[in-house]
């Protein structure tokens, strides 16, 4: 891979990493206008399934070879990791919940190692380990929390890993935004069923609502995940999840900017060493690319 393409390749899972930081601010503000979780999900996922199939027309670009295995993607793989994630933090606090969340690019190596034999290379291991250890450091509280809230943490970046490793091979050789579009459109039908299901059909009418939940499809949903689909064709599950670590730090400096929350020595030293996982590995395939 040239140089180019891999630093082509970091940018894209930045820009999604950078999109992904937005959505606990606009989920917030979805919130406090009355919308439940479920609802949220539902509507977040039809307007960004919307907007996403008005560039598929309007752009003329291609479906997917195997729309059916693009379809199972979103349902067996995005739709149980999103319900697990905001499930989790019914038990837990957000901090121990983005923890657990981000020990996905372990499952993305340790998966890719057990089913296909890919061995992780050094770099690989000590960006995984910085950015761990970078997550261990600004997140991590003293307390008592509860085994259930504990598992589910642990099921939701196992599942986003398995998602992000299937990703790799589903997604070959398809247009990330038709793919992209699939997905969305069997997350918004499952939560539209469980919406309604619970009875919890509520129309968004109020600026504020409309305004998180255009945000929430389009910053944080559209974006980062059509960018880390075409990261992921790319530079490869592992390499992208590992560059996505740095999303946890942007959420922390956004909400210092946007809603005046304090920076502790403790996540500011966590930012840092993310930071770092992310040079190195950059800097690591740069030295590659000119000594070949």
């Amino acid at each position: 891979m040239s140089s180019t393409s891999r630093g082509r390749g970091i940018s894209l899972a930045l820009l999604s990493a950078v999109g992904f930081s937005t959505l606990g601010l606009f989920a917030k503000l979805i919130y406090s206008e009355g919308l439940s979780v479920v609802q949220t999900l539902a509507w977040r996922f039809t307007f960004a399934a919307l907007i996403l199939l008005v560039l598929v027309v309007l752009g003329r670009r291609p479906l997917p070879p195997r729309p059916g295995k693009v379809l199972l993607l979103g349902l067996l793989g995005f739709v149980p990791q999103a319900g697990l994630y905001f499930l989790t933090l019914s038990y837990l606090d957000p901090g121990i919940t983005s923890l657990l969340l981000y020990t996905y690019p372990s499952f993305v190596l340790l998966l890719g190692l057990l089913v296909w034999k890919r061995k992780p290379r050094k770099v690989q291991v000590l960006a995984l380990i910085l950015s761990l250890a970078g997550c261990v450091i600004a997140f991590w509280r003293r307390g008592s929390y509860p085994l259930p809230g504990l598992l589910l943490g642990l099921a939701v970046g196992f599942t986003y890993g398995a998602y992000l490793l299937a990703s790799e091979k589903v997604l070959v050789g398809c247009d990330p935004i038709s793919s992209t579009a699939l997905v969305m459109l069997v997350a918004a039908i499952v939560y539209w069923i469980a919406t309604l299901a619970m009875g919890q059909f509520h129309l968004p009418s109020s600026p504020l609502a409309l305004l998180g939940l255009g945000g929430l499809s389009l910053v944080a949903t559209v974006l980062p995940i059509a960018a880390l689909f075409a990261s992921i064709g790319i530079l490869g599950a592992a390499d992208a999840s590992l560059v996505s670590t740095l999303e946890p730090v942007l959420t922390v400096l956004l909400s210092a900017l946007i809603i005046g929350e304090r920076l502790g020595l403790s996540q500011l030293a966590g930012g840092c060493l993310i930071v770092a996982a992310v040079i190195v590995l950059g800097l690591s395939e740069r030295r590659t690319a000119l000594k070949a």
